[in-house]
């Protein structure tokens, strides 16, 4: 049986997530709920958890100190951030801590359980059985990557180590789990998003837009080697896709 604890201000989100806890098959019990980080450390220090689901904004100690905290006597205690903001900064603070994944509210059931098949699965937890879903769940720093370059793919300095560097994060490391839950190196997974938007201008800009001027916006330096990488990606020229009969 492993222990969790639930952090967070809201009486029914705690409710709610306690309630998924124990309809889920795996074998989680929750031994505390917090309203606040300084109660939710203290009741850490009485009941010994080992996985914690946490919000970041709260009174009295927020999200972020208190797993600072708990990791200083708990390093290996998994924690699940679960926030209602979208923010980068917040996003790369959940990688400085090891967090093990970072939810947006509202929270769905569908996704909460395939977090917890993933938690029991990395637990060695009773009742996982392997699952038969074709859903992707991706730690937390693969999302905060590919969230960055989903941004930030019309920056033509970006690359591998530009990367690493934002997230303070070794780039082989970065690069293996890449390959592991996304099957693409960094270098095809920038290649694809950008030749995606790429595709996108040409379709939705006809005529109006020059070879050059879509190669910059979608990061390229140099006309040319964007048209290679296009053509070998789409079996024709950028002009050619623009141009084609029965394009739309």
């Amino acid at each position: 049986m492993f222990k969790v604890l639930i952090a967070d201000d809201e009486p029914k989100i705690r409710k709610g997530l306690k309630q998924w806890i124990e309809e889920s098959p795996f074998d989680f019990q929750v031994v505390a709920e917090a309203r606040n980080g300084r109660e939710a450390l203290e009741y850490t220090i009485r009941d010994s958890p080992e996985l914690f689901f946490v919000d970041i904004n709260m009174p009295m100690m927020g999200g972020f100190d208190f797993i600072s905290q708990v990791k200083k006597f708990s390093p290996t205690s998994i924690m699940v951030i679960i926030t209602g903001y979208d923010n980068f900064e917040y996003a790369h603070k959940a990688i400085k801590f090891q967090v093990f994944d970072y939810l947006l509210k509202p929270v769905s059931k569908g996704e909460f359980n395939r977090l917890l098949r993933k938690i029991a699965e990395t637990l060695g937890a009773d009742g996982v059985e392997a699952s038969s879903e074709n859903s992707v769940a991706y730690s937390c720093i693969i999302r905060s990557v590919k969230a960055y370059i989903d941004n930030h793919f019309d920056d033509s300095q970006l690359d591998l180590s530009h990367v690493a560097q934002i997230f303070n994060v070794n780039k082989s490391y970065i690069s293996k789990l890449m390959k592991q839950e996304l099957g693409k190196s960094f270098v095809e997974y920038l290649t694809d998003i950008r030749l995606d938007k790429a595709r996108q201008i040409l379709e939705n800009d006809h005529a109006k837009v020059t070879m050059y001027n879509v190669s910059t916006r979608v990061g390229y330096t140099s006309q040319h080697y964007f048209s290679r990488v296009f053509k070998k990606a789409y079996g024709m020229s950028p002009l050619e896709y623009r141009n084609r009969p029965n394009r739309p």
